[in-house]
């Protein structure tokens, strides 16, 4: 490849190669768009137009076209929020509507279209041809930060944006627009408005967790993935015991997934100067299912929180009220995730659980929460309720899920493991790494942060290219998208 098709390839959106993170052409564009930044971000308005422009061209290469749709709707609801504040009493419910309507009507019909379309079909009898819809990558997540801003605007908890650019800015910003974590306007615009101080120990924090992110995405998931994808294609193909590995084996890769995603979003916000905040608290450390949604995509679960649970009443009308509400905000949750049945079933089952778990609280009035023994036995079943329910979410249908369950109880044999161990040696030590990597308390990551920092260059150089080539020896042919993308 010559410069010139070297260059058309990094500026053209390639439909079959979207760009990632963990891609190589992202890490030659980040490379140079670190090297500008550092040059110019003292000037506010510099730094807001180059990461306005970039961002939106990363949106270009992951989504084509419909970088427009982004930009389309940001605009809509950034003039819609200015009229809004402008009026008071009834006005202002109005335009929130419309400012609702707008973009949930967006996300309806590029998200749920075919899938409502399909059911009222079904429960009507009627013929329905599928649309041809392409889900534009992120459009789950900007749609949540549109709405959120569009709310606080309305209920006076900030005000509304007049510098477009900053606006647009942060609807926009790169590493956090195609999977999160879902930032607040009340969090992140601020920091717009003060100069920025590119610190030496956040830049090289921002590093560690970049570099933790690709151990987590390029090396633990995309890995287990592999393995993953075979037995959930074609469960009856393997034992119970090897289905039981998989089972757990997927729950491990969502997690090196999705965390390793925002682990390397929130550490080039710190490069650039910006907290994006926390996403991930070692979630299937859990001793309850409530303590669960306080550590896993915490970002998502808030939101939900602020802006659906409590809105509903939260748990301010009543028992019936507060497991109806939860009921509910799971569920949506579970929609929110995907257009498919299985999805709010998975969500429905959460929100049971959520229900159950206060009912359990409040019977023994949280008199068992500090005895060793209860915590360990709701450790163990917080963990697999959620591993159990990992299935369901994974595999291409109910039918699928049920049966690998079912496989795992009348086919399990403990005499596979030596032959799996001999047979997928780096697999078992790849989930043993996982596991070890997770089990890691929050005071001994921080210390390890630390010694990062205080390693000489030289010794973080050496890390970061053996690092690379590892990601290089394991992967496989393609770079793999990350599974948040999809939603």
């Amino acid at each position: 490849m010559n410069a010139t098709e070297l260059i058309q390839h990094l500026l053209v959106y390639h439909p079959d190669s979207p760009l990632l993170f963990n891609s190589h052409e992202f890490l030659f564009l980040a490379i140079v768009v670190m090297s500008v930044y550092a040059a110019i971000y003292r000037n506010k308005l510099s730094r807001t137009l180059f990461l306005l422009v970039f961002s939106l061209f990363f949106y270009y290469k992951t989504s084509g076209l419909f970088v427009l749709l982004l930009f389309g709707t940001l605009t809509g609801v950034y003039f819609i929020t200015r009229w809004m504040n402008r009026c008071h009493g009834c006005g202002r419910k109005w335009w929130l509507a419309a400012t609702v309507t707008l973009v949930l009507g967006i996300l309806g019909y590029f998200k749920y279209a075919n899938f409502f379309g399909e059911n009222i079909s079904h429960l009507l009898h009627l013929d329905f041809h599928r649309l041809d819809i392409f889900l534009p990558v992120g459009i789950s997540f900007y749609s949540f930060q549109l709405l959120s801003y569009a709310i606080d605007v309305y209920r006076r908890q900030l005000d509304d944006e007049r510098n477009f650019l900053d606006y647009a800015f942060y609807i926009t910003f790169f590493p956090q627009l195609v999977a999160g974590p879902i930032v607040r306007a009340k969090d992140f615009l601020p920091q717009l408005k003060k100069p920025i101080k590119v610190k030496r120990t956040e830049v090289e924090k921002g590093f560690f967790l970049i570099m933790i992110g690709l151990v987590k995405k390029s090396i633990l998931a995309d890995y287990l993935a592999q393995y993953n994808d075979l037995v959930f294609g074609n469960p009856m193909a393997y034992t119970g015991g090897e289905t039981l590995v998989a089972i757990y084996s997927y729950a491990i890769q969502i997690y090196c997934d999705f965390s390793g995603y925002t682990d390397m979003a929130i550490g080039m916000g710190k490069i650039m100067g910006f907290n994006l905040g926390i996403n991930f608290n070692k979630p299937y450390q859990s001793t309850s299912l409530s303590d669960f949604w306080h550590r896993w995509h915490i970002s998502l679960s808030s939101w939900l929180r602020d802006y659906l649970y409590i809105p509903l009443g939260g748990n301010r009308k009543g028992k019936f009220r507060t497991y109806l509400n939860l009921m509910i905000t799971m569920l949506l949750g579970g929609l929110w995730h995907g257009a498919n049945w299985k999805f709010i079933f998975w969500g429905g089952m959460h929100g049971l659980g959520l229900v159950l778990d206060k009912l359990w609280r409040k019977l023994t009035r949280r008199r068992l929460e500090g005895n060793p023994v209860c915590r360990v036995l709701g450790w163990l079943f917080t963990l697999h309720f959620v591993v159990a329910l990992w299935v369901f979410f994974r595999a291409d249908d109910f039918a699928t899920a049920w049966l690998m369950i079912q496989h795992v109880f009348t086919d399990f044999n403990w005499e596979v493991f030596p032959v799996f161990y001999e047979t997928r040696r780096l697999l078992v030590w790849l989930l043993l790494a996982a596991i070890v990597l997770h089990a890691i308390p929050s005071s001994r990551f921080s210390k390890l942060e630390q010694a990062y920092i205080q390693t000489p260059f030289l010794v973080k150089a050496i890390a970061f290219i053996l690092l690379i080539q590892c990601i290089l020896q394991i992967q496989s042919d393609d770079v793999q998208p990350f599974i948040y993308f999809q939603f």
